[in-house]
């Protein structure tokens, strides 16, 4: 399964504001893979926003764009 593997600022401010608010990271990682992310490419950007989270998310060089 593959799906978007790119992420725009508006989801990154979406990913933030809910860790803030405490919800639970496989919760959002749920609900952007039935958005059309990659499963790998969700669950790295929201553990990225755990742990950094107010660094942005770059993509790698091997990120496609979708």
């Amino acid at each position: 399964m593959s799906g978007f593997t790119q992420i725009t600022p508006e989801w990154q401010d979406w990913i933030i504001d809910n860790l803030q608010r405490g919800c639970l990271a496989q919760s959002i990682v749920e609900v952007m893979i039935d958005k059309g992310f990659d499963p790998m490419f969700a669950n790295a950007v929201v553990f990225h926003f755990s742990s950094n989270p107010t660094e942005r998310y770059q993509a790698s060089s091997t990120d496609s764009i979708n």
